[in-house]
């Protein structure tokens, strides 16, 4: 298949990647990293930039280490000075979007990271929840089911700002003049 974008070999990506990865600061996941640079060029696949970002680990130019259970990767200084040499290899256009792309994954990066979400099981039919917005709000509720916690979690991580607005407006809400 023939490439239209700037972005046409495996050394191209592997460049992209320690380019956009050395944007960030502090390690992260491989889909970190894949939300991070297939915003910056549609040219190469996933399977490309996983076996390019594999490459990569192998060759020592990626640090992995472990944090929460899953593997997360960070750029080291022998990565920092091959991705300075060959950074005029990568189009002003391709690394303003990886730039962009750096800000994105670093707002969503902070915001789960101020999100607490965690349920554990009690006993039959009792599986506390915890919910909160680090320093700013906390709620503890109890489900019934496995499945209940499980949803009751993920919508808070998802929408952790609007389930917020809208407890603190049901809240302060007048019931005495309805």
């Amino acid at each position: 298949m023939p490439r239209y974008q700037y972005i046409r070999t495996k050394d191209d990506v592997k460049f992209l990647v320690l380019y956009a990865m050395e944007l960030l600061p502090r390690a992260v996941t491989f889909e970190d990293v894949v939300d991070l640079v297939t915003m910056c060029d549609d040219g190469f696949s996933w399977f490309e930039l996983r076996e390019a970002f594999d490459e990569l680990c192998e060759s020592g130019l990626l640090d992995a280490e472990t944090r929460a259970d899953e593997p997360v990767y960070r750029v080291n200084d022998r990565g920092r000075e091959v991705g300075a040499a060959f950074v005029n290899r990568l189009p002003f256009s391709v690394r303003r979007l990886a730039q962009e792309s750096a800000l994105r994954v670093i707002r969503r990066i902070h915001r789960d990271a101020v999100i607490t979400a965690e349920s554990t099981a009690a006993g039959q039919a009792d599986y506390p929840v915890t919910l909160g917005l680090e320093e700013l709000f906390s709620l503890s509720l109890h489900a019934v089911s496995e499945e209940q916690a499980a949803i009751m979690t993920r919508n808070f991580k998802n929408h952790a700002e609007e389930i917020y607005l809208s407890v603190i407006q049901v809240l302060t809400k007048n019931y005495d003049e309805t």
